[in-house]
C-alpha cells in the first residue's frame, strides 16, 4: 500500500508541473530555444539556460560554446531571457595550447554605450615565447579593440557580437602587426549589470610559458 501511495505522488507532482517554452531575447532574434517543466511562473523567472551557441546561430564552428540566459518574465507559458554571458569549453582551450607555445590570458571590462558593465575573458596562444613587450602590447591592443567597439555599442548590439566570428576576427587583424595570432578564443563572457565605475585596464589573468 506504502508503495501504490508513493506512485500515486509522483504522478501528481509531474501532473501538477507545466511545460514552459523559454524563448531568446528579442534583441537576439526572439526564437524558442527550449522547453522546461515548472510548477509556476515564479519557479521560471531567474532560472539560468545554457544551449550551444550553435543551437542559438547555426554556426557549427562554435559547437563547443555555450550561451547562458536568464529567465526574466513569464506571459502565460512563454518565457523571454536576457543575455548573461558564455563560456567555451575547458577542454576545447586545453587543447589549444601545446607544448612550446604560450598561452596569455587577458581579463578585462567594458563600458556599453548605455553603461552595462561587461567582463570579456580572451585567451591567445602564440606559436613561440613571446617577450614582455610583446606580451602587453598584445594586451593592451586587445582591450582597445574591445573597448572602441564597445563603448559604440548598446548592450543589446554587444551581445550578439560577442559569440559571432567577427570579434575574433576584429583582434586578429589589429594585432597581426605586433604578433601574427593564429590561436585566439574570446574564452568567458558575462554580463556584470549598470556600471558604476570606469572601465578596467587590461590585465593578465594567467601567462604560462611552454605549456
Amino acid at each position: 500500500m506504502a508503495s501504490e501511495r508513493t506512485q500515486r505522488k509522483t504522478k501528481d507532482k509531474w501532473k501538477e508541473k507545466t511545460w514552459y517554452t523559454i524563448s531568446s531575447p528579442s534583441y537576439m532574434g526572439g526564437k524558442e530555444i527550449i522547453t522546461s517543466l515548472g510548477n509556476g511562473p515564479e519557479t521560471m523567472v531567474g532560472r539560468k539556460i545554457e544551449i550551444p551557441v550553435s543551437d542559438l546561430t547555426g554556426n557549427f564552428k562554435k559547437g563547443t560554446t555555450k550561451v547562458v540566459f536568464r529567465i526574466t518574465d513569464c506571459q502565460g507559458t512563454n518565457c523571454s531571457t536576457d543575455f548573461m554571458g558564455h563560456y567555451v569549453s575547458d577542454d576545447y582551450i586545453r587543447r589549444m595550447v601545446r607544448r612550446r607555445k604560450e598561452r596569455i590570458d587577458v581579463v578585462s571590462k567594458f563600458k556599453t554605450s548605455d553603461d552595462y558593465l561587461i567582463a570579456i575573458k580572451s585567451v591567445i596562444v602564440s606559436d613561440a615565447k613571446l617577450n614582455s613587450n610583446k606580451r602587453s602590447s598584445l594586451r593592451k591592443k586587445i582591450f582597445e579593440v574591445l573597448n572602441q567597439k564597445v563603448i559604440q555599442s548598446s548592450y543589446h548590439e554587444i551581445c550578439s557580437y560577442i559569440i559571432g566570428d567577427d570579434i575574433q576576427n576584429d583582434i586578429i587583424e589589429a594585432t597581426k602587426n605586433i604578433y601574427p595570432v593564429k590561436k585566439l578564443e574570446v574564452r568567458k563572457s558575462e554580463v556584470i549589470g549598470k556600471a558604476k565605475s570606469t572601465v578596467q585596464a587590461p590585465v593578465a589573468e594567467e601567462t604560462s610559458a611552454a605549456v
